[in-house]
């Protein structure tokens, strides 16, 4: 073949080596300082990893973000809401009377009372056997249900109001309704029926003293001197009463007048009453007046300036009043090209104009209006709500009037209907010495203990005929969708939880296995400066994209500019282009490099040093003839084993490997190989095996001026990066350089 000339060598290699020492090796120059990295930042970095990833990431967060969803819409199911309302007076009903004072003072006593009343375990108890709320599945559910109950049911209650609310929030609509209820039946039963047991057993026990009292009282009659008995009438307020009918029979006479002065009390308290009833009702109906004044002025109120600034963003407006504008251009256009203001045309638009912006000032209108009511909604409600509080009062205090009007009429009826006093003796006008003193002192005092629980037993027969002072004003209501924002909020979130896991996975391996994403990644992981950057990958070099292949070749070309220029200028001469780990783009930089060098007029040989792994024989396309590793054992010939490619570039292909060529690629052997392929040449490219797995590499890039690595992007990994430039720095190698393949268009530029 037409190889270039080697000079022949009459001296066995060893003594050639002795009489003629290799060249001085160029001083390595001085290294700058490293640049800062580009996009070291870590909100940059992470974005980085998210965008090499998105698709995987779309792909695999869907599928578990639907699924993170789909799992928290079950675990978290809607609440519904059922309520029941209970009044709770604010003075007990009495026909005896009570102090205002003292009635309103001790009310949020009592309101704080039959509140916490709803949550005793006798109230539970009693709605779990009565009701069997024990049967529903959301009770059954639980373990404690009495633990449930205290947790989940709410009893709310307001300063200055007589309204009590029960409430339960569950995911079943038809269960609480029915706990609700149950919950209510049985408070109503164990707490507010239970006084009035209470008052009937007291009204048992009254009416048993009452018996007891008569019987005794007939026993100690007193008796004159004679041993006859005396009829001691009985004394009301000081005026003799009807004598003790006989054993066994009551005397009606004697009852109604016990009970003329509770009657009177009692007339006496309602006439005083009923002025004030009318002036509550007065007082609401001034309230209610208030309230439609508030509305009518809140109505009349204009619309807040930044209802209008809202209104003026809204897309339609925009469009009506840009419309309008252009018809005022329009209008000044014609007016200066015409220059009569008069003119149809001008007239015309100009309407037009007036007719654009008086519709965009109604629409302007009516879209603020819309937004200032729905900014006034609140406090609509709110008053409305305190109006409608008011008409429920006047209706409750009118009903209460009533009542209290129909027991003044009957106590009248009442106390105009009881029969008149006997006439009879005074106490004083006994004499005492008709009969015993400590007789009639006993009888007497007997007497009064009888009216007393007389008295007693008409007052509690009346309170057992009253109203309740709780009763229920609202059962338990039809339950109502409550928080359903929180599932929508919860499926929203563990779907956008799927995505971030997914990224985080990718963000978390890329951060682990640290592969070359970057230009700006690459310049940080090491001294080792980059020399050159390749766009696209090396598998595009064969791509039917003109302008891949052009981007290709530029990047090589510049490559080949700075190899020549910076170092072969300074002396250099053997390059030797490795990776650190392997498959990461040396095979097509390095017949790249000597291609180019080839083509730009240099004496250039291109060496497959990749004995176990050739490769570039395939992008010379040829065969891999003898080569290296004959030379290596000396079965080869320098001259015949290197061939010439049509492109002028000179290559020596790697040969048959075998463990003879492995042994003597070190030392003096491998040196003088070098040193007689350097002879006739300007340059040598040496295609390496790769530096952080193969000893032969070290070898090769100790005897070499220049050694470029190559990363490849998305392949190398910047942990060996970092480790390799470290190994060439130990090496002390003058030149070397980084050669990043599959950058991006715009970090070719650099």
């Amino acid at each position: 073949m037409n190889g270039p000339a080697f000079a022949t060598q009459t001296v066995p290699a060893p003594v050639q080596q002795r009489m003629m020492p290799a060249p001085p090796r160029p001083a390595p120059p001085q290294r700058p300082a490293m640049a800062k990295p580009e996009g070291e930042g870590q909100a940059l970095r992470f974005l980085t990893y998210v965008r090499l990833h998105w698709l995987t990431i779309l792909f695999a967060g869907a599928l578990l973000g639907t699924g993170l969803a789909y799992l928290a819409w079950v675990l978290m199911p809607p609440k519904y809401e059922s309520y029941a309302l209970f009044q709770v007076a604010s003075m007990p009903s009495s026909v005896t009377g009570t102090d205002p004072t003292r009635s309103k003072t001790d009310f949020a006593t009592y309101l704080k009372t039959q509140a916490s009343l709803f949550k005793y375990e006798f109230v539970y108890a009693a709605a779990l056997r009565d009701s069997k709320l024990g049967d529903l599945p959301t009770v059954r559910a639980e373990k404690d249900p009495f633990k449930y109950f205290d947790e989940k049911l709410l009893v709310e209650t307001k300063e200055g109001s007589e309204i009590v609310r029960l409430s339960l929030l569950g995911d079943n609509p038809d269960d609480i309704r029915k706990i609700v209820d149950g919950i209510k039946e049985a408070y109503l039963r164990e707490v507010i029926m239970k006084e009035k047991d209470t008052k009937n057993e007291l009204r048992l026990e009254l009416q048993k003293a009452k018996a007891d009292l008569e019987n005794l009282m007939r026993s100690k009659t007193p008796a004159k001197p004679d041993g006859t008995q005396i009829e001691v009438p009985k004394l009301v307020d000081g005026v003799p009463a009807a004598p003790l009918a006989p054993t066994g029979q009551a005397d009606p006479a004697a009852v109604q007048r016990a009970r003329f002065p509770l009657l009177v009390q009692k007339a006496a308290k309602l006439e005083n009453d009923l002025p004030n009833y009318d002036l509550q009702i007065a007082a609401k109906k001034a309230d209610i007046a208030a309230g439609e004044k508030a509305l009518k002025a809140l109505a009349d109120m204009p619309i807040a300036p930044e209802s209008v600034e809202t209104a003026r963003k809204d897309v339609e407006y925009m469009e009506k009043d840009a419309q309008a504008k252009y018809y005022r251009r329009e209008e000044a256009f014609l007016r200066n090209t015409l220059g009569n203001s008069e003119s149809p045309r001008v007239q015309a638009m100009g309407s037009k104009a007036k007719a654009a912006e008086e519709e965009a000032q109604k629409m302007l209108n009516e879209k603020a209006k819309a937004l200032e009511l729905v900014r006034r909604k609140p406090m609509f409600n709110e008053i409305n709500q305190s109006m409608n509080l008011a008409l429920r009062d006047i209706s409750l205090i009118g009903e209460q009037k009533k009542i209290a009007e129909m027991q003044l009429a009957s106590s009248k009826k009442e106390l105009s209907e009881m029969p008149a006093a006997p006439e009879t003796k005074t106490a004083q006008q006994i004499k005492a010495s008709e009969y015993k003193d400590a007789a009639v002192t006993d009888y007497t005092t007997h007497e009064k203990l009888y009216e007393r629980v007389t008295s007693q037993l008409i007052a509690t027969e009346y309170d057992l005929k009253l109203p309740p002072r709780v009763k229920v004003i609202q059962p338990a209501t039809t339950p109502t969708l409550k928080d359903s924002k929180k599932q929508i909020f919860a499926a929203v979130f563990a779907g956008l939880m799927g995505f971030a896991l997914v990224g985080g996975l990718a963000v978390a391996y890329e951060v682990r296995v640290r592969k070359v994403s970057s230009l700006g990644e690459l310049r940080g992981a090491g001294h080792v400066p980059v020399v050159g950057v390749l766009p696209w990958m090396p598998t595009e070099a064969t791509t039917r994209d003109p302008a891949k292949r052009a981007d290709l070749s530029e990047g090589i070309d510049k490559l080949r500019a700075y190899v020549a220029q910076t170092w072969l200028a300074r002396g250099a001469t053997t390059v030797t282009v490795t990776s650190p780990v392997g498959d990461e783009g040396k095979s097509f930089t390095a017949f790249g490099l000597a291609s180019s060098l080839a083509q730009a007029g240099y004496k250039t040989l291109l060496v497959d040093f990749d004995l176990r792994n050739p490769t570039l024989h395939a992008f010379a396309g040829i065969p891999n003839g003898a080569g290296v590793c004959d030379l290596l054992r000396g079965e080869a010939d320098v001259r015949k084993s290197i061939q010439v490619l049509p492109n002028g570039l000179n290559f020596l292909p790697a040969g048959k490997w075998s463990d003879e060529a492995r042994q003597a690629a070190t030392g003096g052997r491998l040196e003088s190989l070098l040193a007689r392929l350097k002879e006739p040449y300007d340059c040598v490219v040496i295609h390496s095996h790769a530096l952080l797995t193969v000893a032969e590499t070290v070898e090769v890039a100790r005897r070499s001026e220049v050694v470029l690595l190559c990363a490849l992007y998305r392949e190398t990994r910047l942990p060996m990066v970092k480790r390799a430039a470290e190994r060439i720095a130990t090496m002390e190698i003058p030149y070397s350089g980084i050669v990043y393949l599959g950058a991006t268009t715009q970090e070719a530029l650099c």
